[in-house]
Protein backbone atom coordinates (compact mmCIF):
# COMPACT_ATOMS: atom_id res chain seq x y z
CA UNK A 1 0.00 0.00 0.00
CA UNK A 2 1.45 3.35 -1.11
CA UNK A 3 0.57 6.07 1.38
CA UNK A 4 0.21 9.58 -0.03
CA UNK A 5 0.29 13.05 1.50
CA UNK A 6 -1.31 15.87 -0.48
CA UNK A 7 -0.16 19.47 -0.06
CA UNK A 8 -2.52 21.89 -1.77
CA UNK A 9 -6.22 21.01 -1.79
CA UNK A 10 -7.55 23.32 -4.49
CA UNK A 11 -8.65 22.39 -8.00
CA UNK A 12 -5.73 20.09 -8.85
CA UNK A 13 -5.56 18.60 -5.36
CA UNK A 14 -9.20 17.57 -5.71
CA UNK A 15 -8.61 16.11 -9.18
CA UNK A 16 -5.75 13.90 -8.03
CA UNK A 17 -7.43 12.95 -4.75
CA UNK A 18 -10.31 11.51 -6.78
CA UNK A 19 -7.87 9.60 -8.98
CA UNK A 20 -5.94 8.17 -6.01
CA UNK A 21 -9.24 7.16 -4.46
CA UNK A 22 -10.10 5.11 -7.56
CA UNK A 23 -6.74 3.31 -7.73
CA UNK A 24 -5.84 0.04 -6.03
CA UNK A 25 -3.24 -0.26 -3.26
CA UNK A 26 -2.88 3.47 -2.70
CA UNK A 27 -4.35 5.63 0.03
CA UNK A 28 -4.25 9.34 0.80
CA UNK A 29 -3.57 9.48 4.53
CA UNK A 30 -2.65 13.14 5.00
CA UNK A 31 -3.74 16.47 3.48
CA UNK A 32 -2.70 20.06 4.11
CA UNK A 33 -3.86 23.43 2.81
CA UNK A 34 -3.82 26.98 4.12
CA UNK A 35 -7.61 26.87 3.65
CA UNK A 36 -8.90 24.45 6.23
CA UNK A 37 -12.26 24.02 4.51
CA UNK A 38 -10.54 22.77 1.34
CA UNK A 39 -8.34 20.38 3.31
CA UNK A 40 -11.36 19.03 5.17
CA UNK A 41 -13.22 18.48 1.89
CA UNK A 42 -10.48 16.21 0.55
CA UNK A 43 -10.03 14.57 3.95
CA UNK A 44 -13.74 13.68 3.94
CA UNK A 45 -13.38 12.31 0.41
CA UNK A 46 -10.34 10.12 1.16
CA UNK A 47 -10.48 9.45 4.89
CA UNK A 48 -7.20 11.31 5.36
CA UNK A 49 -6.01 13.25 8.37
CA UNK A 50 -5.84 17.05 8.10
CA UNK A 51 -2.42 18.54 8.91
CA UNK A 52 -2.52 22.25 9.75
CA UNK A 53 1.26 22.34 9.26
CA UNK A 54 2.53 21.09 5.88
CA UNK A 55 5.99 20.46 7.36
CA UNK A 56 4.44 18.07 9.88
CA UNK A 57 2.80 16.17 7.01
CA UNK A 58 6.10 15.98 5.09
CA UNK A 59 7.88 14.61 8.16
CA UNK A 60 5.21 12.04 9.00
CA UNK A 61 6.90 8.61 8.91
CA UNK A 62 3.79 6.81 7.62
CA UNK A 63 3.76 8.75 4.35
CA UNK A 64 5.70 7.29 1.39
CA UNK A 65 5.20 10.02 -1.18
CA UNK A 66 4.16 13.67 -1.31
CA UNK A 67 1.90 15.13 -4.00
CA UNK A 68 2.39 18.88 -4.40
CA UNK A 69 -0.45 20.97 -5.86
CA UNK A 70 0.66 24.43 -4.80
CA UNK A 71 1.19 27.70 -6.68
CA UNK A 72 4.26 27.35 -8.89
CA UNK A 73 6.49 29.72 -6.90
CA UNK A 74 6.25 27.29 -3.95
CA UNK A 75 7.23 24.15 -5.87
CA UNK A 76 10.95 24.35 -5.20
CA UNK A 77 10.56 24.88 -1.45
CA UNK A 78 8.29 21.88 -0.95
CA UNK A 79 10.05 19.55 -3.40
CA UNK A 80 13.36 20.18 -1.62
CA UNK A 81 11.81 19.75 1.84
CA UNK A 82 10.19 16.48 0.78
CA UNK A 83 13.35 15.12 -0.83
CA UNK A 84 15.43 15.83 2.26
CA UNK A 85 13.23 13.50 4.34
CA UNK A 86 13.38 10.80 1.64
CA UNK A 87 9.84 11.21 0.31
CA UNK A 88 9.10 10.48 -3.34
CA UNK A 89 7.47 13.46 -5.04
CA UNK A 90 4.77 14.10 -7.59
CA UNK A 91 4.65 17.81 -8.40
CA UNK A 92 2.07 19.50 -10.60
CA UNK A 93 3.32 21.37 -13.65
CA UNK A 94 4.94 23.70 -14.44
CA UNK A 95 8.17 22.43 -12.90
CA UNK A 96 9.19 25.88 -11.62
CA UNK A 97 9.31 29.55 -12.60
CA UNK A 98 12.98 29.40 -13.59
CA UNK A 99 15.35 26.84 -15.07
CA UNK A 100 17.72 27.44 -12.15
CA UNK A 101 15.04 26.36 -9.65
CA UNK A 102 14.24 23.27 -11.74
CA UNK A 103 17.93 22.33 -11.83
CA UNK A 104 18.23 22.70 -8.07
CA UNK A 105 15.16 20.48 -7.56
CA UNK A 106 16.62 17.82 -9.85
CA UNK A 107 19.96 18.01 -8.04
CA UNK A 108 18.33 17.60 -4.63
CA UNK A 109 16.11 14.66 -5.60
CA UNK A 110 19.05 12.87 -7.22
CA UNK A 111 21.23 13.50 -4.19
CA UNK A 112 18.58 12.01 -1.88
CA UNK A 113 17.79 9.19 -4.36
CA UNK A 114 14.06 9.89 -4.40
CA UNK A 115 11.74 9.69 -7.38
CA UNK A 116 10.34 12.90 -8.88
CA UNK A 117 7.61 13.18 -11.47
CA UNK A 118 6.20 16.41 -12.89
CA UNK A 119 2.56 16.36 -14.00
CA UNK A 120 2.79 16.69 -17.78
CA UNK A 121 -0.63 15.16 -18.26
CA UNK A 122 -1.00 15.28 -22.06
CA UNK A 123 1.47 12.41 -22.25
CA UNK A 124 -1.28 10.38 -20.53
CA UNK A 125 -4.38 11.86 -22.18
CA UNK A 126 -6.19 9.18 -24.25
CA UNK A 127 -6.64 11.21 -27.44
CA UNK A 128 -3.06 12.48 -27.32
CA UNK A 129 -1.70 8.99 -26.65
CA UNK A 130 -3.48 7.73 -29.78
CA UNK A 131 -2.30 10.72 -31.81
CA UNK A 132 1.31 9.98 -30.89
CA UNK A 133 0.87 6.27 -31.65
CA UNK A 134 -0.27 7.13 -35.17
CA UNK A 135 2.55 9.66 -35.70
CA UNK A 136 5.16 7.14 -34.54
CA UNK A 137 3.72 4.40 -36.77
CA UNK A 138 4.32 6.53 -39.92
CA UNK A 139 1.30 4.76 -41.41
CA UNK A 140 0.35 7.94 -43.29
CA UNK A 141 3.90 9.14 -43.80
CA UNK A 142 5.61 11.88 -41.83
CA UNK A 143 3.69 14.43 -39.79
CA UNK A 144 3.97 17.59 -41.91
CA UNK A 145 1.76 20.10 -40.04
CA UNK A 146 0.86 20.25 -36.35
CA UNK A 147 -1.38 22.74 -34.59
CA UNK A 148 -2.19 22.75 -30.86
CA UNK A 149 -4.60 25.07 -29.06
CA UNK A 150 -5.48 25.45 -25.37
CA UNK A 151 -7.81 28.24 -24.30
CA UNK A 152 -10.04 28.90 -21.34
CA UNK A 153 -11.95 31.36 -19.25
CA UNK A 154 -9.88 33.09 -16.56
CA UNK A 155 -8.94 30.72 -13.70
CA UNK A 156 -10.76 32.70 -11.02
CA UNK A 157 -10.96 29.59 -8.81
CA UNK A 158 -7.33 29.91 -7.68
CA UNK A 159 -6.45 30.78 -4.09
CA UNK A 160 -5.75 34.49 -3.60
CA UNK A 161 -5.96 35.04 -7.40
CA UNK A 162 -2.45 33.59 -7.66
CA UNK A 163 -2.88 32.65 -11.32
CA UNK A 164 -3.03 36.36 -12.19
CA UNK A 165 0.26 37.16 -10.47
CA UNK A 166 3.07 36.36 -12.94
CA UNK A 167 5.54 36.20 -10.05
CA UNK A 168 3.61 33.24 -8.65
CA UNK A 169 2.18 31.51 -11.75
CA UNK A 170 4.27 32.64 -14.71
CA UNK A 171 0.91 33.62 -16.27
CA UNK A 172 -1.02 31.71 -18.94
CA UNK A 173 2.06 31.39 -21.14
CA UNK A 174 3.71 29.18 -18.56
CA UNK A 175 0.91 27.66 -16.52
CA UNK A 176 -1.52 26.76 -19.33
CA UNK A 177 0.41 26.79 -22.61
CA UNK A 178 3.19 24.55 -21.25
CA UNK A 179 0.93 21.52 -21.70
CA UNK A 180 1.08 21.82 -25.49
CA UNK A 181 4.74 22.82 -25.50
CA UNK A 182 5.57 19.67 -23.57
CA UNK A 183 3.46 17.51 -25.89
CA UNK A 184 5.16 18.97 -28.97
CA UNK A 185 8.54 18.26 -27.36
CA UNK A 186 7.36 14.71 -26.53
CA UNK A 187 6.24 14.19 -30.11
CA UNK A 188 9.03 15.87 -32.08
CA UNK A 189 11.90 16.71 -29.74
CA UNK A 190 13.45 20.13 -29.22
CA UNK A 191 12.78 22.73 -31.95
CA UNK A 192 15.61 24.64 -33.58
CA UNK A 193 13.99 27.98 -32.73
CA UNK A 194 10.79 29.67 -31.55
CA UNK A 195 9.02 32.83 -32.61
CA UNK A 196 6.18 34.09 -30.42
CA UNK A 197 3.61 36.85 -30.18
CA UNK A 198 1.56 37.48 -27.09
CA UNK A 199 -0.96 39.56 -25.20
CA UNK A 200 0.70 40.98 -22.11
CA UNK A 201 -0.78 43.13 -19.32
CA UNK A 202 -0.34 43.74 -15.58
CA UNK A 203 -1.36 40.11 -14.98
CA UNK A 204 1.33 38.78 -17.28
CA UNK A 205 1.11 36.95 -20.60
CA UNK A 206 -2.60 36.22 -20.91
CA UNK A 207 -2.31 34.71 -24.39
CA UNK A 208 0.62 33.48 -26.47
CA UNK A 209 0.96 32.12 -30.02
CA UNK A 210 4.17 30.45 -31.13
CA UNK A 211 5.77 28.93 -34.20
CA UNK A 212 8.43 26.26 -33.72
CA UNK A 213 11.06 25.50 -36.34
CA UNK A 214 11.57 21.81 -37.14
CA UNK A 215 13.27 20.33 -40.15
CA UNK A 216 10.26 18.53 -41.67
CA UNK A 217 7.18 19.75 -39.79
CA UNK A 218 5.32 23.07 -39.61
CA UNK A 219 4.32 23.53 -35.97
CA UNK A 220 2.40 26.20 -34.13
CA UNK A 221 0.59 26.39 -30.82
CA UNK A 222 -1.46 28.96 -29.00
CA UNK A 223 -2.95 29.28 -25.56
CA UNK A 224 -4.55 31.73 -23.21
CA UNK A 225 -7.05 32.18 -20.40
CA UNK A 226 -8.56 35.49 -21.51
CA UNK A 227 -11.88 34.19 -22.84
CA UNK A 228 -15.35 34.91 -21.47
CA UNK A 229 -16.46 32.93 -18.42
CA UNK A 230 -19.20 31.17 -20.39
CA UNK A 231 -16.65 29.72 -22.84
CA UNK A 232 -15.13 27.35 -20.31
CA UNK A 233 -12.16 25.34 -21.57
CA UNK A 234 -11.03 23.85 -24.88
CA UNK A 235 -8.02 21.83 -25.99
CA UNK A 236 -7.47 20.97 -29.64
CA UNK A 237 -4.90 19.20 -31.79
CA UNK A 238 -4.69 18.80 -35.57
CA UNK A 239 -2.11 16.93 -37.60
CA UNK A 240 -1.67 16.77 -41.37
CA UNK A 241 0.38 13.87 -42.72
CA UNK A 242 2.52 13.34 -45.80
CA UNK A 243 -0.29 11.65 -47.76
CA UNK A 244 -2.83 14.36 -46.85
CA UNK A 245 -4.48 12.42 -44.04
CA UNK A 246 -5.74 14.66 -41.22
CA UNK A 247 -6.26 13.74 -37.56
CA UNK A 248 -8.20 16.18 -35.44
CA UNK A 249 -9.58 16.44 -31.90
CA UNK A 250 -11.42 19.25 -30.13
CA UNK A 251 -12.52 18.73 -26.53
CA UNK A 252 -15.61 20.92 -26.98
CA UNK A 253 -16.87 19.91 -30.39
CA UNK A 254 -15.23 16.80 -31.80
CA UNK A 255 -13.82 13.45 -30.70
CA UNK A 256 -10.61 12.18 -32.33
CA UNK A 257 -11.36 11.72 -36.04
CA UNK A 258 -9.09 10.65 -38.89
CA UNK A 259 -9.85 12.08 -42.34
CA UNK A 260 -8.50 9.81 -45.08
CA UNK A 261 -8.58 10.26 -48.86
CA UNK A 262 -12.05 8.76 -49.35
CA UNK A 263 -13.65 8.67 -45.92
CA UNK A 264 -13.42 9.79 -42.31
CA UNK A 265 -13.33 7.52 -39.26
CA UNK A 266 -14.01 8.05 -35.59
CA UNK A 267 -11.09 6.62 -33.66
CA UNK A 268 -12.00 4.42 -30.72
CA UNK A 269 -10.60 5.90 -27.53
CA UNK A 270 -10.83 3.83 -24.36
CA UNK A 271 -11.73 5.84 -21.27
CA UNK A 272 -10.90 4.58 -17.80
CA UNK A 273 -13.36 3.88 -15.02
CA UNK A 274 -13.04 7.41 -13.64
CA UNK A 275 -14.38 10.09 -15.92
CA UNK A 276 -16.34 13.22 -15.01
CA UNK A 277 -16.63 15.03 -11.66
CA UNK A 278 -17.09 18.59 -10.47
CA UNK A 279 -13.58 19.81 -9.68
CA UNK A 280 -14.39 23.53 -9.26
CA UNK A 281 -11.86 24.17 -12.03
CA UNK A 282 -11.75 24.24 -15.82
CA UNK A 283 -11.52 20.45 -16.34
CA UNK A 284 -14.09 17.83 -15.36
CA UNK A 285 -12.80 14.87 -17.38
CA UNK A 286 -10.26 12.89 -15.36
CA UNK A 287 -9.12 10.07 -17.66
CA UNK A 288 -5.72 11.65 -18.39
CA UNK A 289 -5.08 12.42 -14.72
CA UNK A 290 -6.15 8.89 -13.76
CA UNK A 291 -3.67 7.43 -16.28
CA UNK A 292 -0.95 9.75 -15.00
CA UNK A 293 -1.52 8.86 -11.34
CA UNK A 294 -1.78 5.15 -12.14
CA UNK A 295 1.60 5.34 -13.89
CA UNK A 296 3.15 7.23 -10.97
CA UNK A 297 1.85 4.75 -8.39
CA UNK A 298 3.11 1.80 -10.46
CA UNK A 299 6.55 3.43 -10.57
CA UNK A 300 6.53 3.58 -6.77
CA UNK A 301 5.19 0.05 -6.37
CA UNK A 302 7.81 -1.36 -8.74
CA UNK A 303 10.64 0.86 -7.46
CA UNK A 304 11.20 2.37 -10.92
CA UNK A 305 12.01 5.94 -11.83
CA UNK A 306 9.45 7.56 -14.17
CA UNK A 307 10.47 7.25 -17.81
CA UNK A 308 7.44 8.51 -19.73
CA UNK A 309 8.05 11.95 -18.27
CA UNK A 310 11.44 12.59 -16.68
CA UNK A 311 12.71 15.59 -14.74
CA UNK A 312 14.92 16.32 -17.75
CA UNK A 313 11.82 16.40 -19.99
CA UNK A 314 9.96 18.76 -17.66
CA UNK A 315 12.98 21.08 -17.48
CA UNK A 316 13.30 21.09 -21.30
CA UNK A 317 9.63 22.08 -21.70
CA UNK A 318 10.10 24.87 -19.16
CA UNK A 319 13.15 26.14 -21.07
CA UNK A 320 11.19 26.27 -24.33
CA UNK A 321 8.28 28.23 -22.81
CA UNK A 322 10.64 30.74 -21.21
CA UNK A 323 12.29 31.26 -24.61
CA UNK A 324 8.82 31.84 -26.11
CA UNK A 325 8.11 34.54 -23.51
CA UNK A 326 11.49 36.12 -24.32
CA UNK A 327 10.66 36.02 -28.03
CA UNK A 328 7.27 37.67 -27.44
CA UNK A 329 8.96 40.41 -25.40
CA UNK A 330 11.51 41.32 -28.07
CA UNK A 331 9.45 40.40 -31.15
CA UNK A 332 12.16 38.21 -32.64
CA UNK A 333 12.89 34.55 -33.33
CA UNK A 334 15.06 32.91 -30.69
CA UNK A 335 17.39 29.99 -31.35
CA UNK A 336 17.31 27.08 -28.92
Amino acid sequence: MIKIGIIGCGFMGKVHANCYRALQDVKVIGVSDIRQDRAKEIANLTGARVFTDADELINNKEIDAISIFLPTHLHKEFVVKSARVKKHIFCEKPFALTVKDAEEMIKETRKEKVKLMIGMVLRFWPEYIEFKRIVDSKKYGKLKVLKCTRISAPPIYGWDNWYFDPNRSGSAALDLHIHDVDYIYYLLGKPKSVYSLGKNDKNGWQHICSTYKYRDTLVNAGGGWDLSKSYGFMQEIRGVFEDGTVIEYNSKTQPLIIYKEKNSELLNITKDKINFINTDGNISELSGYYNEDEYWIKCLQNDKYPERVTSKDAKASLEIVLKEIESAKIGKEILL
